[in-house]
């Protein structure tokens, strides 16, 4: 069974703000239909560029998030995929953030952008609306490459992990520490510069710089 997938209007800069991960919420007029939860939105860029909210973000009451022009921007377009992971309904929201004006705001996760902006009318703005079949095939085939391609990297990153012979370090402490066989933190030897262990029952180092040919 296929997720569905809403359209929702944004003016730019906003649809970019959430196309790059800076605006983690979609604001609407319309409270959403209570599926909404655990879908995703299709973003889709209005056509107007609305000068006011890129003063807004890069001012001081504002997010301080430097947008671009509106000639670097598309309009009427779908730019990005996201899950909607949570709904406030204003005043009984219980999240908070700056790019949260209500009155209903759908809290995004798992952003994708697409790699190539799909043209599409521009649904109403208030609201979530249904998005044309061609246009929902282009962007669910846009949006299941990128999700496969990151599946694929990350199989093929656990296949070397496998075959490197041990669990991945969880911490940069074990990333950047070298381990003995014994699991002790190895050091460098100040004359040779070789990694050696100190443990006990690991053999004795033997200097490579003391060793005759």
């Amino acid at each position: 069974m296929r997720v569905p997938i809403f359209g929702a209007t944004a003016p730019q800069p906003w649809a970019w703000s959430i196309q790059v991960r800076n605006a983690p919420i979609l604001n609407l007029h319309r409270a959403p239909p209570a599926d909404v939860l655990g879908a995703y939105v299709a973003v889709c860029a209005a056509a107007e560029y609305v000068p006011e909210l890129k003063d807004w973000m890069a001012s001081w009451h504002g997010p301080g998030v430097a947008a671009p022009p509106a000639d670097e921007l598309p309009a009427c377009a779908v730019v990005a995929i996201a899950r909607v992971a949570a709904v406030s309904l204003w005043p009984d929201g219980e999240r908070q953030s700056r790019w949260y004006v209500g009155p209903a705001g759908l809290w995004l996760e798992d952003v994708v952008e697409l790699p190539e902006p799909v043209a599409c009318e521009p649904g109403p703005a208030d609201t979530l609306w249904e998005v044309p079949a061609p246009v929902l095939a282009r962007v669910r085939l846009a949006f299941g490459a990128i999700v496969g391609e990151d599946k694929a990297r990350w199989e093929a990153y656990e296949a070397r992990a496998a075959r490197a012979g041990g669990r991945e370090p969880a911490t940069l402490r074990e990333r950047v520490l070298r381990k003995c066989s014994c699991r002790r933190a190895m050091t460098p030897c100040r004359t040779c510069r070789t990694w050696r262990c100190t443990a006990p029952g690991c053999p004795p180092h033997t200097c490579a710089t003391g060793v005759s040919p």
